[in-house]
């Protein structure tokens, strides 16, 4: 019997201690049965932060950024676009997890590699860093539509072709597309302009020089952006060749298939750049999540193979223009639309902070009327308390705009709300309030409205 008793003590002291240490340590149970369920809730609350740093040249930045939207809304995901303007990099990438990277600031990537983020590039492959993973259209097939399109039109002849960057990935495998289509045809002569970006002047010049000691030969230009395609377009017409040359496009946007449409511009490619603000958003969401990316082409650069999604390239002819010009005119308008809300929103946050003391006192007064039972049934009655010498009374409307498509589709949102504050003399709303008791004595809220609205037209 002393042996039990001895061995029970032993245990209740055990359990006293642990109970002692455990409130000294901080911990608790959970601490001792583990943290796979605090660690899960805790990362499915946490906001994951997409840092993006788009071209700000680029045309089709826009699409490019709803399709990034379009996604990150649906996921509950935080995107963070960073402005090139941004000098502390260190604090732009603050809570980043995955950088998107099309251009920008190009310390950004040495930030992102001291901060161990993880960069995925768009478009092109930045030079200096490791990548995990590239998302772009199919540039070699981009350059091939561009030369079919222009050898169905010319088959002889002096052909230029303005490239953007050679030293540039993207725009070495579009000259590879050129050539590779170009090369059948020997009665084609080549001359390439190669400019880099913010040299677009040289070119202009370059293709000048070109036209006026060649009059008469060239017959045909490829210009790889939409950039290129603007100056061509713009040359040409300073020689008046702009319904003589054929102009191709390797970058189709607004503008380039708006000069499609006039006839000074023969085709352009669709990179398809809402799809590739998509897959960019994917392939982000798979690094954060720790998935492999479905991978199945790969480009080669300085730092090696780099796993790469191909975005799937058409060529835009006058057959097909009217179907793709609807589909980027409606995609940018929609992603207007986003913009100008998230502008709304702001400027609203904005007036409601200024306003957040009136409405403060709006508040208090409604307490303060709503503290005795009495002073609730005059009001109810429309008296007003003795020793009021003037009223204020606060109207807030919201309203809220869709717009609609043709056929009736909501593509776009907008609120507004608007806050307007009166002052009336007590003996006007006393006098308004009993002719309204007169005549209906069941008075509503609507009826309460409606008087309002008699004191604004009264004032």
């Amino acid at each position: 019997m002393a042996k039990k008793m001895r061995t029970l003590v032993t245990i209740c002291g055990l359990c006293l201690c642990l109970c002692l240490s455990l409130t000294v340590s901080g911990c608790g149970l959970q601490a001792l049965l583990g943290n796979k369920n605090k660690t899960s809730s805790a990362s499915k609350g946490k906001a994951v932060t997409v840092a993006v740093s788009l071209n700000q040249d680029d045309p089709n930045k826009l699409l490019i950024t709803k399709g990034i939207d379009d996604l990150a809304k649906k996921e509950d995901v935080q995107v963070k676009y960073i402005d090139p303007s941004e000098v502390d990099n260190d604090s732009a990438l603050k809570g980043a997890k995955v950088l998107i990277y099309q251009g920008g600031n190009a310390n950004l990537l040495k930030s992102a590699e001291a901060s161990k983020v993880p960069v995925l590039a768009l478009n092109q492959v930045p030079a200096g860093v490791k990548l995990v993973g590239i998302v772009t259209p199919d540039q070699e097939k981009a350059g091939e539509l561009m030369a079919e399109s222009l050898v169905s039109k010319v088959p002889e002849g002096q052909v230029i072709i303005l490239q953007n960057d050679a030293s540039e990935t993207g725009s070495q495998e579009l000259l590879a597309g050129n050539k590779s289509v170009l090369s059948k045809y020997p009665k084609i002569t080549v001359q390439i302009i190669a400019s880099s970006s913010g040299s677009e002047s040289t070119a202009k010049q370059s293709l000048s020089d070109l036209l006026q000691k060649n009059p008469g030969k060239v017959q045909g230009i490829l210009a790889h952006t939409e950039k290129l395609s603007a100056i061509a377009n713009d040359v040409l017409k300073q020689f008046q060749l702009d319904k003589k040359v054929i102009l191709i496009g390797g970058q189709a946007s607004i503008p380039s298939l708006e000069r499609i449409a006039s006839g000074t511009q023969t085709s352009a490619v669709d990179t398809s750049p809402y799809l590739q603000g998509v897959n960019a958003f994917q392939w982000a969401q798979k690094i954060l999540n720790n998935e492999s990316l479905d991978v199945s082409d790969s480009i080669t650069s300085e730092q090696g193979e780099i796993p790469a999604k191909l975005i799937q390239v058409k060529a835009v002819t006058p057959d097909n223009l009217a179907v793709i010009q609807k589909s980027y005119v409606k995609t940018m308008q929609s992603a207007e639309q986003d913009q100008k809300q998230q502008s709304t929103k702001a400027s609203s946050q904005g007036k409601d902070q200024g306003a957040s003391k009136d409405q403060g006192d709006s508040k208090n007064q409604n307490k303060q009327g709503a503290s005795s039972g009495s002073d609730q049934a005059q009001n109810k009655s429309g008296n007003v308390p003795a020793g009021v010498e003037k009223v204020t009374e606060r109207i807030k409307t919201e309203t809220t705009r869709d717009y609609l498509d043709a056929q009736g589709k909501v593509i776009g949102t907008e609120k507004t709300t608007n806050e307007q504050v009166k002052t009336l003399p007590p003996d006007m709303l006393k006098q308004q309030t009993d002719q309204s008791d007169q005549e209906s004595k069941d008075s509503s809220k609507d009826q309460g409205g409606q008087s309002s609205k008699d004191q604004s037209s009264g004032q």
